[in-house]
């Protein structure tokens, strides 16, 4: 009798992905070690820090930094530890920084949750977080089995779990209110770390004696941002997962709060710092929004007032504006200059939009596919495009 296939092999099979929730200790360890978990932003391909990580986890696994340090000083005590880059998004003034974190620092606080101990009292928080089912997290990171790239995989979630989650759920509500937290990153607050973990009383019973988990990972986060206890580093799928554990946590008290005011007709979609709020009645969607932005203010946390809105349009607010503006107008020419021009117009509207990047890929096979067929057929280079680009 053949025997039966892992999760993870029956996964490989179908192409399919785990969450991270779902590997052990020593599988999340490799996992945030991966190049593109340390650095999830785009750079070029020849930065690779797989070998540094590697070589730094065989020194400090199962060991604490400070054992290292010649003397008693921290790292906290210097502001030039990491690497931070500006990277801008919309073409003009929303600069935006993301941060190489030094690998010694990486790799300890990977070291500290990634321990069997701690990651299962972690997996163990994370299932209290996501105990109310109308309230769902959806953004946790998540490991590709197949040929897709985690990066890849993750925006397939995000379509799947969230702009389709969002469109079944006009179904069963009428009203939608969407909204998001102001430069949630450089807000969280450190010490709420070992809210999050432990438990708000037992945090506050203990502090000043760093024995918590959450204490530990506290201190590590300041050792990353010369002392500060306001903000943590991006650019990395392990400060994603350091922001969830936050956030969860948020969910949590944002469950009992709803359940305090009696609020029960509603579900909640939440990808990372962005809110998606469903109810049948306006004021009910007034009410939660109210009840978020007062807890999460609690944490360090503000709202962002442009980015909030509440309607009764579902399905149209369910999807992106500018991949709506896309499906609305004339997508596709055969002509290959007429269609840049198409998609040249799309970015001059929507500078900011990532799904320009899925366009120009798109136009880039394209292009790709023409030049392999006059390739194949012999025909002369000044004639290469001449049919589609009507020049030569």
């Amino acid at each position: 009798m053949a025997e039966k296939k892992s999760k993870q092999e029956a996964g490989v099979a179908k192409g399919d992905t785990l969450g991270l929730l779902d590997l052990d200790y020593a599988q999340a360890e490799q996992f945030f070690i991966k190049r593109e978990s340390y650095c999830n932003f785009e750079l070029p391909p020849y930065f690779c820090f797989e070998e540094v990580l590697a070589k730094v986890s065989k020194v400090l696994n199962g060991k604490q930094l400070k054992s290292y340090c010649v003397s008693k000083d921290s790292a906290s005590n210097y502001d030039d530890v990491n690497h931070t880059l500006l990277a801008n998004k919309d073409g003009k003034y929303a600069w935006r920084p993301f941060t190489l974190i030094h690998p010694a620092l990486y790799y300890a606080l990977v070291n500290l949750l990634t321990s069997e101990e701690n990651w299962n009292a972690l997996r163990r928080r994370f299932r209290r977080f996501q105990s109310n089912p109308r309230i769902q997290c959806l953004s946790l990171p998540v490991i590709s089995l197949g040929k897709k790239s985690d990066k890849a995989a993750q925006i397939l979630t995000w379509w799947h779990e969230i702009e389709q989650r969002s469109i079944e759920l006009s179904l069963d509500y009428a009203y939608m209110a969407k909204t998001d937290i102001t430069d949630c990153y450089g807000s969280v607050y450190t010490h709420s770390l070992a809210w999050a973990i432990n438990g708000k009383k037992i945090a506050k019973a203990s502090k000043g004696k760093a024995n918590l988990m959450g204490d530990k990972v506290d201190v590590l986060l300041r050792d990353m941002s010369y002392g500060q206890t306001n903000g943590i580093p991006q650019g990395s799928v392990l400060m994603d997962f350091v922001a969830e554990i936050v956030l969860g946590y948020a969910d949590l008290i944002l469950c009992l709060a709803l359940k305090k005011a009696g609020l029960h007709e509603y579900h909640i979609l939440r990808y990372r710092d962005d809110y998606r709020i469903f109810t049948n009645h306006p004021t009910e969607g007034e009410r939660i929004l109210k009840i978020l932005s007062e807890l999460l203010q609690s944490l360090g946390f503000k709202l962002h007032p442009s980015k909030t809105t509440l309607t009764g349009a579902v399905i149209r607010e369910s999807v992106k504006p500018d991949k709506l503006d896309w499906l609305e107008t004339r997508q596709f020419d055969k002509n290959l200059q007429k269609q840049l021009l198409l998609i040249h117009g799309f970015i001059s509207k929507h500078s900011g939009s990532g799904y320009s990047l899925t366009l120009l890929k798109d136009f880039l096979n394209r292009l790709e596919k023409a030049h392999k067929r006059y390739h194949k057929e012999g025909k002369p280079l000044h004639n290469r495009y001449a049919n589609d680009w009507h020049i030569g």
